[in-house]
């Protein structure tokens, strides 16, 4: 599968994306690196839910595109991929494969906009401000973070010997993180390859993540800009290595993904990615809503990765994939993962919803 925006998502392509999603193994990897790609893998297979119990003929193993992002699984997965098999449902046979292949809809395409480094610094001036000035949602040890986006992701499945790919339609992603990482719940019926009646993020046999995109995590980051940006690069790395610059963008986006995180903590982090080489600024784009906005950029692959932010008001909206070139049939311009961010709440317990009700 491709990772094409943390649920944890690449072009991977998202074919590398995946807030937020590890890389092939390389030869001689610092210590570092190694602990950084074996989390990234955990959290792709966990939230994955690996086909452990499937008995019977073997079915085709549909493949899902990770993002950076996109979270304790990265939606929206950003970067380099980590592949796991997806279990289609029980006892339907093969029913839940058929359903997955065609036709499927088309994806939404765009005019591509011009990046540039031109008034960057002014406009993360304004976005670290924006999000200095939110006001401060700080959960108890005994509460959950709660996130509902509306996401859409790239997926591939090969049957046959074929591999086909497409882009699952716009729908409802709703996420409960407790402030340590270490329980939660995650629903998204929409999703082409997850569980419909939501899965348990708990930790347990076969999860072995460090949650160092955690609420907790997040909050003991430095705030300063400089020391921040350190932080986002691999064990020894230094800006203007493209691949060690793709790794602190895409740690960047995964911070961003279902988490809340410190006023002064998100402002120090927008100002610390507009240093890493490769990061532009594109005047015009939408988030998945179709809200207006501005977007920090990062090229990688045959994709451009965005960061969207509201024109006016500078509030992070989601994130993106787009294509630059055709790729899997797909023409340029394609987005192939997105994720708008629609609420973020602190509630009580899993499958609490803001205001009251439960999911």
């Amino acid at each position: 599968m491709k990772r094409t925006p943390r649920g944890q998502h690449e072009p991977v392509g998202h074919a590398e994306f995946d807030l937020l999603l590890p890389a092939p193994a390389e030869p001689a990897l610092s210590a570092g690196r190694h602990a950084q790609l074996k989390e990234h893998l955990m959290d792709e297979i966990l939230t994955s839910r690996a086909d452990a119990h499937a008995v019977g003929t073997p079915r085709p193993r549909p493949r899902r595109a990770a993002w950076i992002a996109l979270p304790v699984a990265a939606t929206l997965a950003v970067g380099a991929l980590a592949v796991g098999p997806w279990d289609l449902g029980s006892g339907d046979g093969d029913g839940g494969v058929q359903a997955l292949t065609g036709p499927h809809p088309e994806p939404p395409t765009v005019t591509l906009e011009p990046g540039t480094t031109e008034n960057l610094a002014a406009a993360v001036d304004h976005i670290a401000l924006a999000a200095a000035r939110q006001p401060v949602l700080e959960p108890r040890k005994d509460q959950y973070i709660y996130i509902e986006s509306q996401v859409s992701f790239r997926r591939s499945m090969k049957t046959g010997g074929e591999e086909e790919s497409w882009v699952d339609p716009l729908h409802k992603r709703q996420i409960w993180l407790s402030p340590d990482g270490a329980k939660g719940w995650l629903y998204e019926p929409g999703d082409s390859f997850g569980e419909k009646k939501g899965q348990d993020l708990d930790d347990g046999p076969g999860r072995g993540s460090s949650h160092r995109h955690s609420y907790d995590a997040m909050k003991a980051l430095p705030t300063d800009p400089d020391a921040l940006l350190k932080k986002l690069y691999p064990d020894g790395a230094k800006p203007g290595d493209p691949e060690a610059d793709w790794d602190a963008f895409k740690e960047s986006g995964s911070m961003l993904h279902e988490q809340l995180a410190p006023p002064e903590t998100s402002a120090a982090l927008y100002k610390a990615a507009a240093r890493i080489p490769g990061v532009t600024l594109v005047g015009k784009t939408t988030d998945a809503k179709g809200r207006p906005g501005i977007a920090l950029a990062f090229v990688r692959g045959d994709s451009r990765f965005e960061w969207i932010f509201d024109k006016s008001t500078y509030a992070y909206l989601g994130q993106r994939e787009v294509l630059l070139k055709e790729t899997d049939g797909m023409k340029p311009g394609t987005v192939v993962g997105q994720t708008s961010v629609v609420t973020r709440a602190v509630v009580d317990a899993k499958k609490e919803l803001p205001g009251g009700g439960k999911v």
